[in-house]
């Protein structure tokens, strides 16, 4: 199984449980922020596991997170490409705040950085929908709530209504003006076990990342609008492995499960179209409709692309990549026999025309006998033309050989352009 985040959302009509308090006047108003995703299945899967879709150089018991060779074998985990042929098992909504925090619970360690971003961005937004946070420079009291936005991204808004429905564009201040940052907080296991150096340095992930746009937070979370397993390698619990090495059988735990059992309920159509109509997640089909934006993993190169989260790296699928240089040096080759059997053609057929120009017979017996006697008569004193005609026929020969060859040369820069844009656009992502 697999799942990918679609994007967050604003619903009025379904609230959740502790959705805040509506603001200093305790009034309940809060619009709940929910959090949509998807759960897909791979029809075709072979019983691989994990290594049915990633491979790594090496056959050690422990996934090698070296960088990858040229051939490494990534398969098909592209629930998120328009054309996939993974079917989808439904659209759900969860809590805003229990998505991230699901994800950041069991899928890195204490000193990694993604661990620290998303424990620094749920401090920073706090699991409230909507509070009140104080007054603008004109006086009039704000609100602030995660305000969900294009690209299935989210940021920190501040709304002049208790429900945190209607943002503020008056006051020109942003949620970084009313100093909500918090100290860096790892959790209970934080005891004491990371040096000063390391310390440091997580200090300054968790610092950066508190701010109005949360561009770090949403960084790291755009690893999961690619398609990604239920059950990933390695899995840890609260920053630290389950198990020996977090990638042991029994040990493993299933994501998706983990959302379905923290608040999570069925989005249907009605639910999907809000989303949509807000503008705020990314496309996905459902009941045969399309809804939601077009995003980079929706088209082009993105289709095939997937995040790979034990060598946190993007990956292309080099399957697909190879597919497509075969298709174009099947078009390469086919065009330019295409373009020699069409000159060899009109070489032919040219001869042919100049030896049936000769032999028609257009003069009677009586009329070429005499003919022939003139021509004799005159052969000393008149020059011939053949040789200007061969001429200009090599000449025309000539040229369409040329142009055959820039035709060549042409399809051959198209071919290595389309795959140094290829590989430029991988290198990028990884």
């Amino acid at each position: 199984q697999g799942y990918r985040l679609l994007g967050g959302f604003i619903d009025c009509d379904n609230e959740k449980d502790n959705s805040g308090d509506g603001g200093d006047d305790g009034n309940g108003n809060a619009c709940s922020r929910w959090m949509m995703w998807a759960a897909y299945v791979n029809p075709n899967y072979g019983g691989g596991g994990r290594d049915e879709y990633f491979t790594y150089n090496n056959n050690y018991d422990v996934y090698d997170d070296q960088p990858y060779d040229d051939d490494r074998g990534v398969t098909n985990l592209d629930c998120h490409s328009p054309n996939t042929e993974w079917q989808l098992v439904g659209v759900y909504r969860q809590e805003f705040y229990q998505f991230i925090e699901q994800i950041s619970k069991h899928l890195w360690a204490i000193d990694d950085y993604e661990y620290v971003v998303a424990l620094a961005g749920l401090s920073y937004t706090t699991d409230d929908d909507c509070y009140g946070v104080g007054y603008a420079n004109g006086g009039d009291y704000l609100y602030a709530g995660v305000m969900p936005y294009s690209g299935g991204n989210w940021m920190m808004g501040l709304y002049t209504d208790s429900a945190c429905l209607y943002p503020d564009t008056q006051s020109g201040m942003t949620f970084d003006d009313f100093g909500l940052t918090s100290d860096m907080n790892l959790g209970s296991k934080d005891d004491g076990t990371l040096d000063d150096d390391t310390l440091s340095t997580l200090y300054g992930y968790w610092a950066n990342t508190q701010e109005y746009t949360l561009e770090l937070l949403n960084e790291v979370y755009s690893e999961y609008k690619y398609c990604s397993l239920c059950m990933d390698y390695p899995t840890y619990q609260d920053g630290y492995f389950i198990g020996d090495s977090g990638t042991d059988d029994d040990d493993m735990i299933n994501q998706c499960w983990k959302f379905h059992s923290h608040d999570s309920y069925t989005c249907e159509a009605d639910c999907i179209a809000l989303g949509a109509a807000q503008g705020s997640i990314v496309q996905v089909y459902y009941g045969g409709n399309l809804f939601g934006q077009s995003w980079d993993g929706s088209s082009g190169e993105g289709s095939t692309t997937t995040f790979d989260h034990y060598a946190k790296g993007y990956a292309t699928d080099s399957a697909s990549n190879l597919g497509r240089f075969k298709a174009n040096a099947f078009l390469t080759v086919n065009g330019i026999l295409f373009i020699a059997t069409f000159l060899a053609f009109s070489v032919a057929r040219g001869s042919n025309s100049d030896s049936s120009d000769k032999t028609r017979a257009l003069l009677s017996r009586e009329d070429k006998g005499r003919a022939r006697s003139s021509s004799r008569s005159k052969k000393s004193s008149k020059p011939r033309s053949g040789s200007k005609g061969k001429s200009s026929r090599g000449t025309s020969n000539k040229g369409s050989r040329s142009k055959s060859s820039g035709r060549n040369r042409s399809s051959s820069r198209k071919t290595s352009t389309s795959r140094s844009n290829s590989k430029r656009r991988s290198d990028g992502r990884r």
